[in-house]
C-alpha cells in the first residue's frame, strides 16, 4: 500500500523559471566568497562542482571544509522573499486534494524555506509533514543515509513512498529502497532509477493514480 506521496521542493513543485534560484544562487555564491575568502570565480565553479558531485553545495561545505558554519550557510543563503517570485497555484492545490494519500515534503534545504514556498503556493494544508536536511543529520539527498532517516521518521517501508524529484539520482537512491518514482522534469524519458518521467508537477498526476490504483 501507498502511504506517503513524497515531493521534493525545489523546481519540483515550482519551475525554475519563476526564477527565484537565480537569487539562490547568487546568494550562495556570495557566501562561498565571504566565508571561504575566495573569488567570485572559484565560488562559481565551486557552487557547480558540489552541486553535481554531493547533490548540494553543502555537502561539499561539510566534506571539503569542516570549519564552515553550516547553519549561518542554510539561513543566510534562504533568505530570499520568495512573494517576488512565486504566486498561489490553484491547480496545484486542487490535485493535491484529490489525491487520497499522505503528503511529505523531502527538501534537501530547510524547513522555514519550505514553510514559505508552500504558505505562498497556498498548498502548505495539503502536506501532514516537512522532512528538511536538518531532520536528516545533513546528509542530502542522494546519500542513501538520508533516506534511510527519512523512512524512519515516516515509521514506513520504502515501498509505500513514491517520490517526485526533479533530479534522476535523488530517483535512483529511492528506488533502491524500493520506492516509486516520478520525474518531474522537461524533455526526460523514464529510465534507470525512474519509473515516470513528466514535464511539470501537474502531470504527474495520471501516473500518480495509475500507482494508487493498483492498490485499490
Amino acid at each position: 500500500m501507498i502511504r506517503y506521496l513524497l515531493f521534493d521542493l525545489d523546481d519540483t513543485l515550482y519551475t525554475n523559471a519563476s526564477g527565484l534560484f537565480g537569487e539562490v544562487r547568487q546568494r550562495i555564491e556570495s557566501w562561498l566568497v565571504q566565508a571561504l575568502d575566495i573569488p567570485l570565480e572559484t565560488a562559481q565553479v565551486l557552487r557547480r562542482e558540489y552541486h553535481h558531485r554531493y547533490g548540494t553545495t553543502m555537502a561539499g561545505l561539510l566534506r571539503h571544509h569542516p570549519g564552515a558554519d553550516v547553519e549561518d550557510y542554510l539561513e543566510d543563503v534562504h533568505r530570499v522573499d520568495v512573494t517576488r517570485y512565486l504566486n498561489p497555484d490553484p491547480e496545484l492545490a486542487a490535485m493535491l486534494a484529490r489525491l487520497p494519500v499522505g503528503k511529505v515534503i523531502f527538501t534537501n534545504a530547510i524547513a522555514g524555506w519550505a514553510e514559505r514556498i508552500l504558505t505562498r503556493l497556498e498548498v502548505r494544508e495539503h502536506f501532514e509533514r516537512i522532512v528538511d536536511v536538518r531532520d536528516v543529520g545533513y546528509l542530502a539527498k542522494p546519500r542513501p543515509e538520508a533516506y534511510t532517516q527519512l523512512l524512519q521518521l515516516l515509521q514506513v517501508d520504502g515501498a509505500g513512498c513514491v517520490l517526485l524529484d526533479d533530479q534522476a539520482p535523488n530517483l535512483r537512491t529511492a528506488q533502491q529502497f524500493g520506492m516509486r518514482t516520478i520525474l518531474v522534469r522537461s524533455g526526460q524519458a523514464p529510465g534507470d532509477g525512474v519509473d515516470f518521467a513528466v514535464g511539470t508537477v501537474l502531470e504527474a498526476e495520471p501516473p500518480l493514480w495509475q500507482l494508487l490504483n493498483k492498490q485499490f
